[in-house]
C-alpha cells in the first residue's frame, strides 16, 4: 500500500499537487520543489547571481507557494505562476539591497562630514593621563562590539570598510555601531568637558 502511494505521488499533475498543497500536504510541496528547482534557480540567478541569496529566495518562493496555494489558477499552469513569484521575490531582494546600500552610503557621507578624519583620536595626543583614563573609562562602559569599532577607528585609524573586513561583519553594522558609540561618548563626555 505504501509503495502504491509513492507511485501515485510521483505521477500527480501540477494541479493535483497544488490542490494537495492547499490541504497542507508537505509531500506535495517537496515534489513541486523537485520539479521546479532548476528553472526557478535559473530565474532567480538571472536577477541575483549570488548562490546564498538564490537559496534564500528559493525558500521564500516555496513558503509563499505553501501559504498562497489558494491563489493558484490551474488554467494558467504552475510553471508560470511559480516563476513569476520567484522573479518578484528576487527583484524585491535586489531593491532592498540597493536601498540599503544607498542608505549606508548616505550615512557614511553624513558621518564623514560630521566627524572628518582630522578629528579622529589616533591623531590626537591627550594632554594628561587623567583625561586619557576618563576617556578609556567611558569607552569601557560601551557594549563590547561598540568598543571594538571605536578602538579600531580612533586608535588604529582603520576605515569602516577595513573594520568590516577584519571583523567579518557587514559595513552597515560597523557604521551603526560606530554611530551609537559616538552618540554615547558625546553624551557622556560633553558635560565633563564643559567643566574643564
Amino acid at each position: 500500500m505504501e509503495t502504491e502511494t509513492i507511485l501515485t505521488n510521483e505521477f500527480r499533475s501540477d494541479a493535483e499537487l497544488m490542490e494537495a498543497v492547499g490541504r497542507g500536504d508537505s509531500d506535495a510541496i517537496q515534489e513541486i520543489s523537485k520539479r521546479y528547482e532548476c528553472p526557478l534557480r535559473n530565474a532567480i540567478q538571472s536577477v541575483l547571481p549570488d548562490d546564498g541569496e538564490t537559496d534564500d529566495v528559493l525558500n521564500d518562493v516555496f513558503l509563499q507557494l505553501w501559504d498562497q496555494a489558494d491563489r493558484f489558477n490551474p488554467a494558467k499552469g504552475l510553471h508560470g505562476f511559480i516563476v513569476t513569484i520567484a522573479r518578484r521575490r528576487a527583484l524585491d531582494r535586489l531593491r532592498r539591497r540597493s536601498a540599503y546600500r544607498r542608505a549606508t552610503d548616505r550615512f557614511e557621507n553624513e558621518l564623514m562630514t560630521t566627524y572628518p578624519d582630522n578629528m579622529r583620536i589616533h591623531d590626537f595626543q591627550l594632554p594628561n593621563s587623567d583625561l586619557a583614563e576618563l576617556i578609556q573609562g567611558v569607552i569601557g562602559n560601551l557594549p563590547v562590539p561598540q568598543q571594538e569599532v571605536v578602538h579600531l577607528t580612533f586608535f588604529e585609524g582603520l576605515s569602516q570598510r577595513q573594520i568590516a573586513a577584519r571583523k567579518s561583519i557587514a559595513l552597515g553594522t560597523v557604521k551603526t555601531r560606530l554611530k551609537l558609540a559616538q552618540k554615547k561618548l558625546f553624551d557622556q563626555l560633553t558635560p565633563l568637558l564643559e567643566m574643564i
